[in-house]
């Protein structure tokens, strides 16, 4: 796992939670970028735990997943690990999935798809169609997205990419190759619970769409994610292992 969120533990909880509940033997690692300069991690903890992304030809890999991060608003050049980044992203040639920002930047370095910027963020929970029979998602699905940017549809279907999954109001969620070796994931399936109601509460913004009971944050959270979430990875890791 390319992990390029700021706050990293968050994200290995997130996975190893996901991963803990498949009953398949699966070792999951964390790389990151040496070219970041590193604000909200020691330096210690990554090369205590992590691999740098230099290093990872050394090592034999069955999948790499690619998050999000906070950055979409940056020019991708602008981005200080951005050529480390759109190195592995034109190079990489195994099964992938990528994240948010991590799907944009893949679509950007792959096809050369531009990002837009939206009106207002897109926050909240939305309900997904299944456009395109495929081995992971049969049903219509919930999915939590958090951003401020978008790619075209149009852009993603002229690039000959298959949309998996899309929202009336959210746009594409999932798209991928043809052979089903590079997945786009617009949203976070990923998020625990309480997530978006971090963000709520630090950004003092809008009430995140479709999460609370009735919208209202005194109101518990809607977790109507977890199933399509399980049901995603479980499938994922049964294509890629055989």
């Amino acid at each position: 796992m390319v992990n390029l969120m700021p706050i990293k533990q968050e994200v290995e909880y997130q996975f190893s939670t996901i991963f803990e509940k498949i009953d398949r033997d699966i070792e999951l690692k964390y790389i990151y970028p040496t070219t970041h300069n590193y604000k909200n991690i020691s330096l210690d903890y990554l090369r205590e735990k992590y691999i740098p992304m230099n290093k990872i030809g050394e090592d034999v890999y069955d999948a790499f997943i690619v998050t999000g991060a906070p950055i979409e608003r940056y020019n991708y050049e602008d981005v200080d690990f951005w050529q480390e980044i759109d190195s592995f992203f034109k190079k990489n040639k195994h099964p992938t999935i990528y994240i948010c920002w991590g799907a944009q930047g893949a679509l950007y370095s792959k096809f050369g798809i531009e990002k837009y910027e939206l009106d207002k963020k897109l926050f909240g929970v939305y309900e997904h169609e299944v456009k395109e029979k495929n081995p992971f998602i049969k049903n219509r699905f919930y999915a939590p997205h958090s951003r401020n940017t978008y790619n075209k549809k149009e852009s993603i279907e002229e690039a000959g990419l298959i949309i998996i999954g899309e929202s009336d109001e959210a746009g594409v969620y999932m798209c991928s190759t043809a052979d089903y070796k590079s997945i786009f994931i617009s949203g976070h399936s990923e998020y625990q619970p309480e997530r978006l109601k971090f963000e709520f509460e630090r950004d003092r913004g809008e009430i995140p769409k479709n999460y609370f009971v009735e919208n209202n944050p005194e109101n518990e959270i809607l977790f109507n994610w977890e199933n399509h979430r399980d049901e995603f990875y479980k499938n994922w890791i049964e294509f890629i292992g055989g």
